[in-house]
């Protein structure tokens, strides 16, 4: 995984055993995210190897004389090095989904195409929030390119540095040993930095924590500093025998001793990272180093970069196309017998072949009339094809995510009604026998208006909320309605809109993701503290509005929020204290009951879209509806109609007597597992206006139509 030095002939001080420690935790990485489910601090010893071999040449060639100042020169290197396998494993990958699990093609994977090509998968997982560790159905094929992401910024990092160092000594004649001395204290400095930031959360911290480069950053600069550090002399064969035993040892016991994926990288890796250190600082000649360098293990170390690319997509898709849960065990030494054969004529067919072989050019050289030459002989114009195929392959990886955005786009457009009625046919209208809509494909890219910028995100603060801008339905109506809650109130915005447009009333929203407005006793099993304070806040901007109407949901199952259970439909205590609390205030109140979330016959979450994409039949992709409603509203009892609360019972707008089914009339009812679609709550327009009207004729208020 980590680019490794070129070794050349009579450079007697390469370290061939490294290359067999990456292949060591190479197989460590494979084995445990096969047949373990977890990680194996793999990966940190390949961050730190990373550090060892890339930053450190870098600094040394820029400590050479006559050093080139032209950034160009390592970097293309670099992509020679790592973007024709990268290319090839993900249009492999996507053709692979494309034809073989469509249900895996969703708008976040699409996303993940072009952050793997420009290494920001990192920061795109952490943006999803996504764990890592076992293979599912439910973990992207692409998950594990969140670590070359990682190093390509070091190595940009890495290259920018010491491109900086050349020029300073080039430029002011600057001692190059106070050079690198200078270097090794920068060295210093990031990876202290680094490491307690890592460490901030203690011995387990969090997916961001997991994927940052921040907290990465000390695993790949302790690797520098091994190799920068002057050490005048080796440690005898004898010590070297125990330490780098021990080292080994080390790293080998990690993945059993540490369980927790989130202990990485905060303290807890100085297990494997120190264990790196150890073969590091021990002389190459004694029996473990030389077993490392065996020709098994620098096998592994070649074809460590493809073995690591290919191995988790193949993973991932054999566990989606057999329906396991987990793969059972010989799926997984089929995934691994597949992956070294793909690794291996990888590395032999399009690693060695484009990568770069000649020296780095120094200030004195020319390399472009090197490389015009090279390109009139058999191997150069071979070189230039296979140049161009990367090319390609690379447009086309890069084109997954706006043309998906552009599919998602075009299915986000408004439901012909005559064909599409959707809730509209618990009215009496026709549902004529068609395909039902949108794509299940793109359907769980599409999401509420809300949520473009007037919706409160889990990360803000509980005093931030949106702007006066954020009203919808008629503006200027003297009639005032309030969305409020979480993110199941945020569809609900839609058929408001519409309805406030026709009917002379405006929306103002007060929804945050997962925080149903709660008041009271929170228990913090349905929400967060942050939920609970930005409530209070909530409540005192609404009551200063003085709406004539509240909308929210009523119950939901158990669990946190974003995070339910299946079990039927309840009200958490929380939510009474609001409901009071608004009576309090003589504001009217209007419940509506949640709609369903789905689960599968286990009890493990499901989204009804991807279901059917997998092929399942119809009903297995519904949920009974007994399953999630209660025999009747729970909400009725607090919500009776009394000093402006009103319940509504709305399952039968998501469910007959029996299921609560992927579609109703033609339109697919859920954005994903627990959110309604953007098109199904268009539909409910006239079904909500039937319960809006009464209230409003009842409660005085004014409307239009």
């Amino acid at each position: 995984m980590t680019l490794p030095a070129p070794a050349r002939s009579g450079a007697s001080s390469y370290r061939f055993d490294l290359d067999g420690l990456r292949g060591f935790a190479i197989a460590l990485v494979v084995i445990f995210h096969v047949f373990v489910g977890r990680v194996s601090g793999g990966v940190d010893v390949f961050l730190l190897l990373s550090g060892y071999f890339f930053l450190g040449s870098q600094i040394r060639y820029a400590l050479r004389p006559h050093p080139s100042l032209n950034p160009w020169w390592p970097i293309w290197r670099t992509v020679r090095r790592l973007v024709p396998t990268l290319a090839v494993v993900l249009v492999s990958t996507l053709a692979a989904v494309y034809f073989m699990v469509p249900q895996l093609l969703t708008v976040e994977l699409a996303r993940q195409f072009t952050a793997s090509m420009l290494y920001y998968q990192n920061w795109q997982l952490m943006r999803q929030d996504a764990a890592y560790a076992a293979a599912s159905v439910d973990v992207s094929p692409m998950q594990h390119l969140w670590s070359m992401s990682v190093q390509g910024q070091f190595y940009l990092f890495s290259i920018l540095l010491a491109t900086l160092v050349a020029w300073i000594i080039t430029k002011t004649r600057v001692d190059p040993r106070k050079a690198r001395t200078a270097v090794i204290v920068l060295l210093a400095v990031i990876t202290i930095a680094s490491f307690l930031w890592a460490s901030r959360f203690g011995l387990i911290g969090t997916p961001q924590n997991y994927y940052s480069t921040f907290s990465r950053a000390w695993e790949m600069s302790l690797g520098a500093l091994l190799a920068l550090l002057p050490r005048k002399s080796t440690l005898s064969d004898g010590t070297s025998t125990l330490t780098a035993g021990l080292g080994v040892a080390m790293i080998a016991i990690t993945g059993f001793v540490i369980r927790d994926t989130f202990a990485f990288p905060g303290p807890l890796a100085l297990l494997p990272l120190g264990g790196a250190a150890l073969v590091i600082l021990s002389a190459p000649t004694n029996p473990v180093s030389r077993m490392l360098a065996s020709p098994v293990f620098s096998w592994l170390g070649n074809i460590a970069y493809a073995l690591y690319l290919w191995h988790w997509p193949l993973l991932i898709l054999a566990t989606a196309i057999g329906r396991y849960e987990t793969p059972p065990a010989f799926v997984g030494f089929m995934v691994i017998a597949t992956s070294l054969v793909l690794a291996h004529l990888t590395h032999l067919v399009i690693e060695e072949p484009l990568r770069q072989h000649s020296p780095r050019p120094t200030a004195l050289d020319q390399p472009m009339a090197t490389a015009q030459k090279t390109l009139r002989t058999p191997a150069g114009t071979l070189r230039a094809v296979g140049g161009v195929l990367v090319a390609v392959l690379t447009i086309v990886t890069l084109s997954v995510k706006p043309y998906w955005d552009n599919e998602v786009r075009v299915a986000s457009q408004s439901l012909d009604p005559a064909t599409y009625p959707g809730a509209r046919v618990l009215l009496g209208a026709e549902a004529p026998n068609t395909r039902a809509q949108p794509n299940p494909k793109l359907i769980g890219g599409i999401f509420p208006p809300i949520g473009e910028h007037c919706m409160i995100y889990v990360p803000q603060g509980p005093d931030e909320f949106a702007g006066d801008d954020c009203v919808y339905g008629d503006p200027n109506a003297t009639t005032t309605v309030v969305l409020a809650g979480g993110s199941h109130v945020e569809p609900l915005g839609i058929p408001l809109d519409e309805l406030g447009k026709t009917h002379g009333f405006k929306v103002v929203p007060f929804v945050r993701q997962e925080c149903p407005i709660v008041l009271g006793d929170v228990d913090e099993s349905v929400t967060s503290a942050a939920c609970a304070e930005w409530s209070i806040n909530a409540f005192e901007r609404i009551t200063a509005l003085q709406p004539d109407l509240v909308i929210s949901t009523s119950t939901r199952p158990e669990g946190a929020a974003g995070s339910a259970v299946m079990t039927v439909d309840q009200v958490p205590p929380s939510y009474v204290g609001f409901w009071e609390a608004l009576r309090e205030q003589g504001i009217a109140f209007m419940g509506l009951r949640d709609n369903p979330w789905i689960f599968d016959g286990a009890g493990d979450p499901m989204d009804p879209n991807l279901c059917l994409l997998a092929g399942e039949a119809f009903e297995d992709c519904a949920i009974p509806r007994a399953d999630a409603y209660a025999p009747s509203d729970p909400a009725a009892d607090y919500l009776d109609g009394t000093d402006g609360l009103f319940s509504v019972d709305t399952s039968d707008w998501y469910c007959d007597e029996k299921l609560c089914p992927p579609a109703i009339g033609n339109v697919y009812v859920y954005r994903d597992q627990n959110h309604l679609s953007n098109a199904y709550a268009e539909s409910l327009a006239p079904l909500l206006w039937e319960e809006i009207r009464p209230l409003f004729d009842e409660l005085g208020v004014s409307y239009t139509g």
